[in-house]
């Protein structure tokens, strides 16, 4: 069976992942990373990955004239995924669906190489269960006492929302790159229902029916805001589009955001976005170079804040690099069997390929059983307002450890 796969926008790390579709010889697989350029020509199977814009349409169709089946492969083509945080300020990513009829989509984020076999030869997925099914932490149906940013727990056993650390796996199909066994909560990447952000806001706001919130309304009756400035749930929720929406907001309902463009598409993805919330992001849309970008952004923070790393901590980093320029190579030469041994030894140590076992100080989870987790445990940390440097990245956060403005080199 012909398959051609086709990157268009932003992140390649779906694209790349394509690569295992060469294990087995089972497929007569092509890649092509400039579909503009495309001349078309007749193929069983297109899969599509990267964001799309509508300037994309005419493409789109050519692919879709010449392909008997065509797949939306991973978040950012199924629903525009982290990219299309971007909306906020104007942009317009937009999912497959909603520019060429009749695709199939798998979501995911990283989306899984299994789904799209089985799309590609016509056979119906597994249903899978509810992420919270799945999980070894129980929900309490208690009210949570606070809402809470960062997270260092020992308790392994009660629900993460019960704790008051917002995580949508309420909403959410169990995956493979599973955050949640990271000590990290789930932002939804493969939700179970339509309009996941906002039934997730209903849940959280229920859970959170004991924190006393103080509304003030304008003539027309409409709240102007949440709380006052002390209040937990305005200080710890202050960026709701990018914690309930990062992976839907295109098809969340919300209106088109109206706020001024601060510079390129990619650094509107960060403006706005929470200061701890920035190694997953940076880990979800960096593709091939996302430990690096990932390890920039932390370690500038923890230079200019004094954040002390353990030696343990610096040997894992430094493997992860240079287990990211083995990646790129054989990415560069098509090699899945190398791929999915390098990206397995990626995953040993960073949890998944969005890495998120990699932290500011170090590590959320532990490694290897055998080893001390104490000489690599990352600790909450203090939100210092400031300007933050390190090779082709520069951002400032606020008071509250929001990103107000970015700078981000090619390259």
């Amino acid at each position: 069976m012909d398959v051609k796969v086709f990157q268009f926008n932003g992140c390649k790390k779906c694209f790349n992942e394509s690569l295992l579709l060469k294990e087995g010889a089972k497929y007569k697989v092509e890649y092509v990373s400039d579909p503009k350029n495309w001349k078309g020509e007749k193929v069983d199977v297109s899969v599509i990955t990267g964001y799309l814009l509508p300037g994309d349409l005419e493409h789109l169709e050519n692919i879709k004239n010449n392909s008997s089946k065509v797949i939306a492969y991973g978040d950012c083509t199924a629903t525009g995924g982290v990219f299309a945080l971007a909306n906020q300020k104007g942009h317009d990513v937009t999912p497959l669906a909603n520019l060429i009829e009749d695709s199939n989509s798998i979501q995911g984020c990283l989306s899984e190489i299994e789904e799209l076999k089985l799309a590609i030869d016509g056979v119906e997925a597994p249903k899978l269960k509810n992420l919270c099914q799945i999980c070894s932490r129980k929900a309490t149906c208690d009210y949570m006492e606070a809402i809470n940013r960062q997270i260092e727990l020992e308790d392994s056993e009660i629900c993460f929302n019960d704790l008051g650390f917002l995580c949508s796996g309420f909403n959410a199909k169990e995956c493979k790159e599973k955050c949640i066994d990271y000590n990290t909560p789930c932002r939804g990447c493969k939700p179970s229902i339509d309009r996941s952000g906002i039934r997730m806001l209903a849940m959280f706001g229920t859970l959170a029916g004991s924190i006393e919130v103080a509304t003030e309304h304008n003539e027309k009756g409409a709240t102007d805001k949440l709380a006052d400035e002390e209040d937990d749930v305005t200080r710890n929720l202050p960026d709701i589009v990018g914690n309930f929406f990062r992976f839907t907001l295109p098809t969340s309902g919300l209106p088109k955001g109206r706020i001024p463009s601060s510079g390129t598409l990619l650094e509107d993805v960060f403006i706005g976005r929470l200061i701890e919330e920035i190694p997953l992001i940076s880990g979800l849309l960096g593709g091939a170079k996302s430990i690096s970008l990932t390890l920039k952004f932390i370690e500038s923070y923890e230079k200019a804040n004094q954040i002390e790393i353990g030696a343990q901590t610096q040997k894992c980093r430094e493997e992860l690099l240079q287990l990211e320029k083995q990646l790129q190579n054989t990415i560069d030469k098509e090699d899945a069997s190398a791929y999915k041994e390098i990206t397995d030894k990626i995953r040993f140590i960073a949890g998944n390929m969005n890495l998120s076992n990699i932290f500011y100080g170090g590590f959320k989870s532990i490694i290897d059983p055998n080893d001390d987790f104490n000489e690599y445990k990352t600790h909450v940390f203090d939100v210092v307002e400031g300007t933050y440097k390190n090779g082709s990245i520069e951002y400032a956060i606020d008071s509250d450890g929001i990103i107000t403005e970015i700078k981000i080199k090619e390259g």
